[in-house]
């Protein structure tokens, strides 16, 4: 038995260096990379989880559309629909780009996605909330604000609920 078969020996590795010679090195073999774990399980469970929080707020949407269309109304009901797709829209598309999972991606490039993925967002909810203002007629503003800080309010308090290391706190 030799002793690099024992890890004993560390491997030689020869690198390329800028100025074009090359230098060896003695490194240490990494684990890293080793584990039969399948990349891309942290981007579909954090996209599962969005999508779950999509889901409830839609639901709490359509209990707010029926309370407000018996109680005030079409208009109102139709206004909190519009702060629905205001918020929704934008949260599905940043949701589908930046938790999409490429394999090899390194995280400077992952992170520029989310941030170019955020921009997205702001620009889309931006020019949703001025189609709705200068297309919806009547409109009622405070079923519209008043929608869409509320699911500003669920996103927040569901991740926190769905996710179970806050709640060991």
């Amino acid at each position: 038995m030799r002793c690099n078969e024992l890890h004993i020996i560390p491997p030689l590795i020869k690198t390329h260096v800028d100025n074009g010679w090359q230098q060896d090195f003695w490194v240490k073999k990494s684990t890293m990379g080793q584990r039969k774990q399948q990349q891309g399980v942290h981007s579909r469970r954090a996209k599962a989880r969005a999508y779950r929080v999509y889901l409830i707020q839609v639901v709490l949407v359509g209990l707010i559309s029926v309370v407000l269309w018996l109680f005030s109304g079409q208009t109102a009901a139709l206004s909190s629909l519009a702060a629905a797709a205001i918020y929704l829209i934008p949260n599905v598309y940043f949701a589908s780009r930046a938790l999409k999972h490429r394999n090899g991606d390194s995280a400077r490039h992952v992170l520029a996605q989310m941030y170019v993925s955020e921009i997205w967002k702001m620009g889309m909810t931006a020019l949703l909330f001025a189609a709705v203002f200068m297309l919806v007629r009547p409109l009622s503003p405070f079923s519209l604000f008043g929608t869409y800080i509320l699911l500003h309010l669920t996103g927040w308090v569901a991740q926190v609920m769905l996710n179970n290391r806050f709640q060991k706190l």
